[in-house]
């Protein structure tokens, strides 16, 4: 066999080894195997850069940074601009709190190529994880001065992305339909959009500290049904997607063709983080609180994995409002700290935050929690503004107890209780 047929065939076979590991981190959430098919593949072929990138990944999941750190850095000298690189480097840089060191990454490759979306993609999602997400607007608008005809799509995923975290979901939907198209950000944006369907107020569809009326119109299911259909037809798989869809209806019949669907995947994978999440949720919802539990644990429980981040979060918001429910405020809490350790920007957790310190009666924290949570919602959380005036009231804040009344009425003109219950009660408390 000739040097070229020899390097031909360890190149596929590399290759092979490469796929094999994608299949054992994704669908099987086994990273031994994983990284023994990773490792396969390099021994095959010593460059093979989304190999690294995954063991990179991996390494960062299981808490060994140091081992992640030296995987980007070899990327990093065969590709000084590699994106998912820089992506994993600065998110070491986050978890260390070391928040301006991890954004200064990406702002300088920006600087040198302010068009490139796919850095400024990260650099959102990392100034959301941080909890600064309103300084990526003038990257938006510096990408756009520099904008070509043929990145639109590009443009139009940052700023679909950032207004779905801004809490502006008509506006998201609209850049991110623009993006649909495009081959390479199109399956990113149908997944968000169908994320925006499903729950556009990117609140919680179920809580178990009281009854909640929030949910999902058809006419959003229908349109989420759809795209997901556009996502299978490219050939990916949507299981998930499709049990997702079958919750939020909450109508008994789907939610137990959704737990029936996931309980398949579950007997295959154990430790598939979206199928006990999802399972968890859907069991809640059912009001069968023991057994969601018994599936959200082992998530709450292990190590942290970036590439299903949005399920860990939804995990510990799960669990947490729970032990709210049953006054294990201690516990609550540590779920939510962890939350916010990842991401700075939840607003669920946030407000739950200042939930227990309501309950509490420390009134001061709770405003400060609520504040959080109503800025990071864009002022756009009526519930949850109406509780930040309260807090106001009760730590004799009045004149902050009114402007937020003013404020919510400026969005929401008939939302209830507040004339009477903040902006009379405060303005009687002033007077006197």
């Amino acid at each position: 066999m000739s040097n070229d047929r020899l390097d031909e065939e360890r190149e596929k076979a590399a290759e092979i080894s490469y796929k094999l590991g994608k299949y054992y981190e994704e669908r099987d959430c086994n990273n031994n195997d994983a990284i023994a098919c990773f490792n396969d593949c390099l021994k095959r072929n010593n460059v093979h850069k989304q190999a690294m990138i995954a063991l990179a990944r991996i390494n960062q999941n299981l808490g060994k940074n140091d081992q992640c750190q030296q995987y980007c850095q070899q990327i990093l000298k065969l590709d000084q601009g590699n994106e998912e690189a820089t992506y994993l480097l600065a998110n070491l840089l986050l978890m260390q709190e070391k928040n301006e060191k991890a954004t200064e990454i990406y702002i300088s490759l920006l600087d040198k190529e302010p068009d490139n979306y796919n850095i400024l993609a990260h650099l959102i999602e990392l100034l959301k994880r941080s909890g600064n997400l309103q300084e990526a607007q003038k990257y938006i608008e510096k990408a756009e001065l520099n904008t070509q005809r043929s990145k639109m799509a590009g443009l139009n995923y940052c700023k679909g992305i950032f207004s779905r975290y801004n809490s502006e979901s008509v506006k998201a939907l609209r850049d991110l339909n623009f993006a649909r198209f495009d081959n390479f950000y199109g399956e990113k944006a149908i997944a968000d959009m169908i994320e925006i369907y499903l729950n556009p107020a990117n609140d919680m569809i179920f809580s178990s500290i009281a009854e909640t009326d929030y949910g999902t119109t058809k006419e959003n299911i229908d349109n989420a049904r759809e795209l997901t259909n556009e996502l299978k037809v490219k050939g990916l798989d949507t299981t998930i997607v499709e049990c997702k869809i079958l919750i939020a209806t909450k109508e008994k019949q789907y939610l137990e063709k959704a737990q029936k669907q996931l309980k398949a995947i579950h007997q295959k994978n154990s430790n598939h983080v979206p199928t006990n999440v999802c399972m968890g949720l859907c069991l809640f919802i059912l009001k069968k609180s023991s057994d969601a539990k018994n599936f959200l644990k082992p998530v709450v429980t292990s190590d942290y994995q970036l590439h299903f981040a949005e399920y860990f979060e939804l995990a510990w918001i799960l669990m947490a409002d729970y032990y709210i429910s049953t006054n294990k405020y201690d516990l609550a809490e540590a779920e939510l700290k962890k939350c916010l350790k990842y991401n700075k920007s939840n607003t669920k957790a946030e407000e739950l935050m200042g939930l227990i310190k309501e309950k509490e009666k420390a009134y001061v924290d709770a405003a400060e929690h609520y504040q959080k949570a109503f800025n990071m919602s864009n002022k756009k959380n009526a519930g949850v503004g109406f509780r930040l005036a309260f807090n106001y009231l009760k730590a004799n804040r009045l004149v902050d107890a009114i402007d937020v009344g003013k404020e919510i009425l400026k969005v929401y003109p008939n939302f209830p209780k507040v004339k009477t219950d903040i902006l009379d009660k405060a303005r009687v408390g002033i007077r006197v």
